[in-house]
């Protein structure tokens, strides 16, 4: 019995431990397909948002869009993170070997998650109960963070890029991710990527960096603010080091090597701040990208726009603008003075800046190609582009359009009016108006030339009495300008507001004989692949025949000769050239606007709010000296050039008091040029010879007597 008992418990213990055994089975495998089950939740549930297949296998470094000039000079990038790509073939055995001894040991053999050293991250954040997860992230890891993700050190940011690290695993080969991320990666202050570091801070290429260089380099990912050179030496020393030892421990190299390595300074480059050489062109650049191509596509699609602008005359503009103003800062004692505003470190954008400002254009007349653009004294302070964006009065310098529509309506430079006081009754205010010369004297008979050379207020309203306001209007808009112009007498002293653009575009037509080109900044866009997206052409239309600009033209020679721009001569600026200055009331606005045959370029000087500069402020003393000095330096390298001369155009010698063909008797004889259709048929008949003996005397009339142009007495 006893046997029997014991036989029948053991057979009961044995299915009792069967049942265990099957139920423990049971529960490990229902707790195995919850995990999975959880895990697949958890996959699923953080792969949302994520890319797809498709975008990681076309993921690429972000690159911005380069800027050159028109001699193909980089002159800016529009770039949330300014890298150059470098292929892996050029990045050097140390740089990667340090790289991975520092960053990821086991980065040949994982599948994109270091599990030990993620469990350990995880074991931290639970029994800490911190909020953010630290360490243990791969190279593939940093680099589909980077990519894709956000910095935050969060655990549902952790299990996501673990995500994708395991799929860029699966998509790519361990070279093709060094590669990545190598160009990918910050190296601090701005420098993504190994080759934009290594310039930025050994002035060399990536391919030839020495090994204490590499491993300094190595060291940055971990903490660029904290391991750069420029701000804190003594850890990115340090860190170098840490790096060496790394490489020693991974027998990437030797001791021997390491320590010397070790004895080895850090010398980094200057730090250099991106300047910016053009900031108002660039921004209208960046305008007219963004509105065709999009935000995205310029900071992130690797464009490349090739423009008009001519680095080495911005810089001669920038030069010379700054040096200048600064000199009438001190010889008026303008306050506030540029100099007492220090620089911010972020920008504003102040549109009425206190102090005194300017605005250059410059642009080739044949093609329409802006060459330089001063917006303003500095971008950073104010973005308001004083070239394009602003309106101011003229003055004079409008007086050309009055001129251009006299002549081409009959009238000839030799022609005469009575500079004398007028009184016009009612010039749209209700009130009469007494227009008056800017010296207050009146030269009696006034050729057409020496009214515009010496900026006769009287004469220029005498011709948009004759010729008619809306005459004039029409012709100023067919040469350019686009802003309202009233129809009013008083449109001859430059009332009308103006921007610069408009100005220096239509006094190309002058340059250009009669033809008016389109202003243009861009050549061509390409996209990333070099596919031409873009490539624009001057758009030309005549709007003067040449024997009108060609008039016009030589009688704004004269201006710069023996006028109002002839301190353009005693500036050194000494090449055939045309002008025109302008001066408002009350001193508040100053321009030269003046041309080669090959080049126009205007100048406004003032302040953004509408004040005088100083009392006797004028477009010569103020504008003037800054277009002088640009354009010499500007042409001083190009042969010298006239206006060349049209068909139809004949001189003859006329008398400087009638204007009509000079007779013996005439005491001021000098040569004139002429339409040979307004050709004079008469004789002047103001003079008549006193004696027999008289008929006789030798005149010289073929010799240009400067009469009254003889650099005369004036306030420029």
């Amino acid at each position: 019995m006893a046997k029997f008992y014991r036989g029948k418990f053991s057979l009961k213990v044995k299915r009792k431990t069967r049942r265990n055994f099957l139920r423990a089975g049971f529960f490990t495998a229902l707790a195995l397909i919850f995990l999975l089950g959880f895990l697949a939740g958890t996959f699923a549930f953080y792969s949302r948002g994520l890319p797809s297949t498709r975008t990681l296998q076309e993921m690429q470094p972000k690159q911005g869009t380069k800027v050159f000039d028109r001699n193909s000079i980089l002159i800016y990038e529009f770039a949330e993170e300014h890298r150059v790509v470098a292929p892996l073939a050029r990045i050097p055995k140390n740089l990667i070997d340090a790289t991975i001894a520092i960053e990821d040991r086991s980065f040949r053999s994982h599948w994109g998650v270091d599990l030990f050293g993620y469990a350990a991250a995880v074991k931290d954040f639970v029994l800490r109960r911190s909020k953010r997860l630290r360490g243990a992230s791969t190279i593939t890891q940093q680099l589909a963070r980077n990519m894709f993700l956000t910095q935050d050190r969060t655990l549902s940011r952790k299990i996501a890029e673990a995500i994708l690290a395991m799929k860029i695993e699966r998509l790519f080969s361990k070279d093709e991710i060094l590669e990545l991320y190598f160009n990918q990666i910050n190296y601090g202050h701005g420098a993504y990527g190994v080759q934009t570091a290594s310039q930025m801070y050994f002035g060399r290429d990536v391919d030839s960096l020495t090994l204490p260089q590499a491993a300094m380099l190595a060291g940055m990912p971990r903490g660029p603010s904290i391991y750069t050179p420029y701000t804190h030496p003594e850890a990115a020393l340090k860190r170098r080091n840490t790096v060496l030892e790394a490489m020693v421990a991974t027998e990437a190299i030797t001791r021997t090597q390491a320590d010397s390595a070790r004895k080895t300074e850090i010398v980094v480059k200057p730090r250099e701040l991106r300047l910016n050489d053009a900031p108002y062109f660039v921004e209208e650049v960046r305008k007219y990208l963004e509105a065709k191509y999009g935000a995205n596509a310029i900071y992130q699609g690797a464009m490349q726009v090739y423009t008009t602008l001519d680095i080495k005359l911005q810089q001669a503009a920038n030069q010379v603008s700054e040096n200048w103003l600064e000199q009438l800062e001190d010889r008026y004692r303008l306050v506030p003075r540029r100099r007492d505003f220090k620089t911010p470190k972020v920008e504003t954008d102040i549109v009425n800046t206190p102090y005194i400002q300017d605005a250059l254009l410059a642009l080739d007349p044949h093609t329409g190609h802006i060459l330089a653009m001063i917006g303003g004294r500095d971008y950073l302070i104010s973005k308001f582009n004083r070239t394009i964006q602003s309106r101011r009065q003229a003055g004079s310098a409008f007086k050309p359009f009055i001129y251009t529509a006299a002549i081409d309506n009959g009238f000839s430079p030799g022609d005469v009016i009575l500079d004398a006081p007028i009184v016009i009754e009612d010039d749209g205010s209700g009130e009469p108006w007494y227009p008056r010369n800017y010296d207050g004297k009146f030269d009696g008979p006034t050729s057409l030339r020496r009214g515009l050379a010496l900026s006769k207020n009287l004469i220029a309203v005498k011709l948009i009495q004759s010729v008619g306001p809306s005459t004039v209007i029409s012709y100023a808009r067919k040469m350019g300008i686009r802003t309202p112009l009233p129809a009013v007498l008083s449109l001859a002293l430059g009332s009308a507001d103006i921007s610069m653009i408009d100005m220096v575009s239509a006094y190309g037509v002058f340059a250009n004989r009669g033809i008016r080109v389109e202003p243009l900044m861009i050549l061509k866009v390409l996209d990333k692949n070099g596919t031409v997206l873009e490539e624009t052409h001057p758009y030309a239309e005549e709007v003067l025949s040449p024997q009108t600009a060609y008039i016009m033209a030589n009688m704004m020679k004269t201006v710069v000769d023996h006028g109002t721009g002839i301190a353009a001569r005693s500036l050194g600026f000494t090449r055939p050239a045309g002008g025109k200055t302008g001066t408002t009331n009350d001193y508040t606005d100053t321009w030269f606007v003046g041309y080669t045959p090959d080049l126009v370029c205007g100048v406004w000087v003032g302040f953004d709010q509408k004040k005088t500069v100083a009392e006797g402020a004028t477009g010569a003393g103020l504008a003037l000296p800054i277009w002088a000095a640009f354009m010499k330096q500007a042409t001083d390298s190009l042969p010298v050039k006239d206006f060349s001369v049209p068909g139809d155009i004949v001189s003859a010698t006329i008398c400087t008091e009638s204007g009509l063909l000079a007779t013996p008797a005439c005491p001021s004889p000098r040569s004139e040029i002429f339409l040979k259709a307004n050709l004079p048929a008469k004789s002047c008949d103001i003079h008549r010879l006193q004696n027999l003996n008289m008929q006789s005397k030798d005149y010289n009339f073929e010799q240009l007597d400067r009469g009254s142009l003889n650099d005369p007495d004036f306030k420029p």
